[in-house]
């Protein structure tokens, strides 16, 4: 059960703490890196026996976008119908249908390489590195790379975000929903986790109270950061219609300057030759 004073609270919490992530790469990263951030400049690898010489390096990722933007709209829709708090309602009961859709939820938050890509480079530009083009989400070890290459990034500057992270993620929940190994007790208010192997980060089940803590974390998270991201970009494009870049040209990584242009009505970033 989550009341409508802390769940409130959480919400400001979590956009608190990504605007001042994003403030402080805006303050102290490179322009071009930063811009880049927003407009999600992406390495795509050549197709396997292409003839066309096409440059790797590209802009405005919008597969990443469409397929966190799908994820969004029923995020949207699931919290309007579960946590909408009607008039006079101050908390909301526990329910094994909810809980059940909120761990498939929060599974895909913290399984969506989209999303993780986008907070490894937030966490990259914070430790005052270049903008990285490639980014590969592992796919084991899962749990190491969401604490110690993103959050554990985020704390050594002692940014808040780092402790939204590690409110919402726990890879004992993630392990066990992916999974279908839990078992939710009605009686006791508790979902136990059947993945429990005894390692020092591992926890054998979780209480409901606790459970409705981790998911308003992950998914507050998930919905706030694409949306002060999408406006932050737009606020960058419009006031920055064009904006010099360092554009890798080969897989070598060798660069020249170009432009970046701002396309108001499609809310798109491209190149002009």
């Amino acid at each position: 059960m989550i009341t409508l004073k802390k769940f409130r609270k959480i919400d400001q919490e979590v956009k608190d703490a990504i605007e001042e992530a994003f403030d402080y790469i805006s303050a102290r990263s490179l322009e071009h890196n930063y811009l880049l951030f927003l407009a999600e400049g992406e390495f795509h690898a050549r197709p396997i026996n292409s003839s066309l010489n096409l440059n790797p390096y590209t802009i405005d990722n919008r597969g990443d976008r469409y397929k966190d933007e799908s994820r969004l709209r029923f995020f949207i829709e699931f919290m309007k119908n579960q946590y909408g708090f009607p008039s006079g309602q101050t908390s909301i009961p526990d329910d094994e249908y909810r809980i059940t859709i909120e761990m498939m939820v929060y599974t895909h938050i913290w399984e969506a390489k989209a999303f993780l890509r986008q907070l490894y480079r937030l966490a990259t530009l914070v430790s005052g590195a270049s903008y990285p083009w490639k980014v590969e989400v592992p796919e084991m070890s899962r749990h190491t790379y969401i604490r110690m290459d993103i959050r554990d990034v985020l704390a050594g500057k002692k940014l808040k975000l780092a402790n939204v992270i590690s409110n919402g993620f726990l890879t004992s929940l993630r392990n066990a929903f992916a999974h279908s190994e839990y078992q939710i007790d009605m009686h006791n208010k508790q979902i136990h986790l059947d993945t429990y192997k005894g390692a020092r980060w591992d926890i054998p089940l979780i209480s409901f109270d606790d459970w409705s803590l981790r998911f308003a974390y992950s998914a507050l998270l998930s919905y706030h950061f694409l949306n002060i991201k999408a406006r932050k970009r737009k606020e960058y494009g419009t006031a920055k219609p064009k904006t010099l870049i360092m554009h890798p040209i080969t897989s070598e990584r060798h660069f020249r300057a170009r432009y970046i242009y701002y396309d108001q009505r499609r809310n798109s970033f491209g190149f002009h030759p």
